[in-house]
């Protein structure tokens, strides 16, 4: 896993969002397309991609897309 293949999974979660537009530094939830939608779209995908489960308070002490990954990788251990 690396995080290049994760940041093209991750802006599926996204409506509306171009390919290669999120950067490992995005601040995430400040995209206009932050809800608590995509939120849960982006559990189910970590969920089903990396089988690691993220909770709902560990995702939201995230604010960057390096950050997901860094906790993803570290649950991977």
């Amino acid at each position: 896993m690396n995080i290049e293949e994760f940041l093209i999974k991750f802006e599926t979660c996204f409506e509306g969002i171009e390919t290669r537009t999120i950067l490992s530094e995005t601040q995430f939830r400040n995209l206009e397309s932050w809800d608590s939608l995509t939120a849960l779209t982006l559990l189910a995908m970590i969920d089903s991609d990396y089988d690691v489960a993220i909770s709902a308070n560990e995702l939201r002490m995230c604010n960057k897309a390096s950050e997901i990954f860094d906790l993803i990788k570290k649950k991977k251990i």
